[in-house]
């Protein structure tokens, strides 16, 4: 993960800028000065690469070590141990041709080398939104849902305590059978990065340990679900029948009702409440008549019945929002309406209960 550079000396042997004021410096002596001075004006990296005559891509580097570094006078400096960047260091100081834009694609993420992440903690107040606290701190959205265990931003209230990383990244319960290198190639990070980010000083890790996997994001799906946006109203209309225990509108007998009925006017536009694939579409006079079922992620499935007219195919997939057909007065049915339905792993949900 960190390793100690090199004692021999490594000389900068490319042309230097106009300033060229460190021409013939040992390697272990321009690091040195060159972290003074990003202390002195942390924000100011462009001058600083003018003032040392190096590359913006040698020190941006050199600004990411400054967190984890605590210099004295006659210690080597920490470098991390990524060949990408070490190789492209080396290249740049003993004159490589490549160009400067080829450098800076060369290296990873500025976030991968910040070291162990350090805490804020914001105390929610009165008309703070999730989007504005994420501005203010410089991260995402998402990165703020997954730290903080987020499963409903709408239960957020004033007096809420939030954590907030100092760079973008998700909170990870490792599982049984998980390690470094599979949890990395999952959330496209390198394994380097997660041993950083969590100051690790091995791969070793076991069940219900907590990693903070930086650079990574969470899934559509938990976004959804945590900003309560995971399954939307499939129309638009006056809700006739709820969810549950009803009088039959034909016999009258007490009956269960697996679904909601929203009615409108016959042609008013049907929409596929979540992302996923079309099951079925069929046609029943006795029953639902036309209607459409679509397969989601996580065990979820949805029903659309008494559909006028239907617009998607049986494997299509569409997206949360996409036009499915319209409402209408087919099978059986008193009037133009909805009847929607949803599963969660075979068994009937409440609708009312996650609808957006």
């Amino acid at each position: 993960m960190i390793e100690l550079i090199q004692q021999q000396t490594i000389r900068k042997r490319r042309k230097p800028s106009q300033s060229g004021l460190l021409e013939g410096f040992e390697l272990r002596n321009w690091f040195s000065l060159g972290i003074e001075k990003i202390r002195e004006t942390p924000e100011k990296i462009a001058w600083l690469s003018l003032f040392l005559g190096v590359s913006l891509a040698v020190t941006a580097m050199l600004y990411s070590l400054v967190p984890s570094l605590n210099t004295k006078d006659g210690e080597l400096l920490h470098l991390p141990a990524d060949d990408q960047l070490y190789s492209s260091m080396v290249s740049y100081l003993e004159g490589s041709q490549a160009s400067e834009e080829e450098l800076v694609s060369d290296l990873p993420p500025l976030a991968s080398y910040l070291g162990g992440i350090k805490e804020n903690v914001h105390t929610v107040t009165r008309g703070d939104t999730l989007s504005e606290i994420a501005l203010r701190y410089d991260v995402k959205i998402g990165t703020l849902i997954s730290y903080n265990g987020i499963e409903d931003v709408r239960r957020i209230v004033p007096g809420t305590r939030l954590k907030i990383p100092s760079y973008d990244g998700v909170r990870y319960v490792v599982r049984p059978g998980d390690n470094l290198s599979n949890i990395a190639a999952t959330k496209g990070i390198s394994v380097n990065q997660i041993l950083d980010a969590n100051n690790l000083q091995s791969a070793l890790i076991k069940p219900g340990d907590v990693l903070f996997l930086p650079g990574a994001a969470i899934s559509d799906y938990e976004y959804k679900k945590a900003t309560g946006t995971l399954i939307i109203y499939p129309t638009k209309g006056r809700l006739t029948s709820p969810y549950g225990y009803r009088s039959d509108p034909f016999t009258g007998l007490r009956r269960f009702h697996y679904g909601i009925d929203i009615a409108n006017a016959t042609g008013t536009v049907i929409i596929a409440a979540m992302d996923g694939v079309v099951l079925s579409v069929e046609n029943r006079p006795a029953g639902y008549g036309r209607y459409v079922v679509i397969k989601h992620e996580r065990g979820y499935q949805t029903l659309y019945g008494h559909m006028n007219s239907v617009a998607v195919r049986e494997g299509q997939r569409v997206r949360q929002g996409q036009s499915l057909g319209t409402m209408g007065n087919t099978g059986r049915s008193t009037g133009s309406h909805l009847h929607f339905a949803l599963y969660k792993n075979n068994r009937p949900v409440d609708p009312l209960s996650v609808l957006h």
